[in-house]
């Protein structure tokens, strides 16, 4: 047995978790590449991926022996699967209280990191078992046999793979379906139009402000400052124009008038948030509102909420003064 070891091992680590780690940096040149991840190869190693790499190096690490453990080869190709379901959406929960979010990149890069450290602990369990109790998958032995006879219990192993074939099939057809849809729903290259540009207003401390109340009151002939953050999240340092606008309400709370205040721009890198301090003065008793228009690219000759890529505003009523 210990003969065999060292030809099913790739420089000490196990030639099943070596396979783990070549997939994981495949489907990251796959998705990251400028050139590569514009072709399918990065839906296919991405559904590979997601739905088993995970999964397999957490059983892997849970169960280090051969058969002692009571878990044999279908036992892991179906448990692997069920981890890997559990554990992707686990990262995805955490990322989605980062400031990274959950986008293609950072979430890929968080499931890959954590796939890594899976298979060093599942390496250190298996190298800590007796090598002759020691889990490996018999690549040389398979393709001696080629295709045998199926063993007596083999028919209900042959039912279970097939079983499983056909809920992995399933899920890749669901996750599949997901790709497209956002696909179809954000534009042309899946890995690109999952960032997108925010606006905002926030403190002095660059914290998102919530409440309008928490922002200094604004009365006509008296300057205040608000501060403007914009957030990055398009996977590249992008440079951004605001405009900002004051727009007086009527009675019914539609915009009467508006006129333009000024226009900045920021540079912004990718995953970073630029703060921009703009002082304001309604021009007004009547109720106004001020508006701060995002724009990636060109503005276009009337700046609008429609034609923003985001937009945020802050009114200021004759209700809010009093108070």
């Amino acid at each position: 047995m210990g003969s065999h070891e060292p030809s099913e091992s790739i420089r000490g680590l196990p030639a099943d978790l070596a396979g783990a780690v070549l997939i994981t940096g495949l489907v990251n040149v796959a998705v990251f590449a400028p050139v590569i991840r514009e072709t399918p190869l990065r839906v296919l190693f991405g559904l590979a991926f997601v739905l088993f790499v995970p999964g397999y190096v957490v059983v892997a690490a849970l169960f280090p022996e051969r058969e002692g453990s009571g878990v044999d080869g279908v036992d892991r190709l179906s448990l692997s699967v069920v981890a890997s379901v559990i554990v992707v959406p686990v990262v995805g929960l955490v990322m989605n209280v980062t400031p990274w979010g959950i986008r293609l990149g950072p979430t890929l890069a968080a499931v890959s990191l954590v796939t890594l450290a899976l298979i060093v602990v599942a390496a250190r369990r298996r190298r800590a078992v007796p090598p002759a109790e020691r889990f490996r998958v018999p690549y040389r032995e398979r393709i001696r046999q080629g295709t045998t006879a199926v063993r007596p219990n083999g028919i209900g192993d042959l039912a279970l793979t097939l079983s499983l074939a056909v809920a992995v099939v399933l899920a890749v057809g669901a996750v599949g379906f997901a790709i497209a849809d956002h696909h179809a729903g954000y534009g042309p290259d899946l890995g690109e139009d999952d960032g997108f540009s925010a606006i905002s207003l926030v403190d002095s401390d660059g914290d998102l402000v919530t409440n309008e109340s928490e922002i200094a009151e604004l009365e006509p002939g008296t300057a205040e400052s608000v501060f403007v953050g914009i957030d990055n999240h398009e996977d590249e340092p992008r440079s951004y124009t605001v405009v900002a606008l004051e727009q007086e309400l009527d009675d019914e709370g539609t915009v009467a008038d508006e006129r333009e205040l000024e226009r900045f721009d920021l540079a912004v890198d990718d995953g970073e948030t630029e703060t921009y301090e703009h002082e304001l003065e309604p021009t007004t008793e009547e109720d106004v509102q001020f508006v701060w228009l995002l724009y990636p690219e060109e503005v276009p000759e009337e700046p609008s909420t429609d034609s923003a890529e985001a937009h945020v505003s802050l009114t200021v009523s004759d209700e809010e003064t009093d108070e």
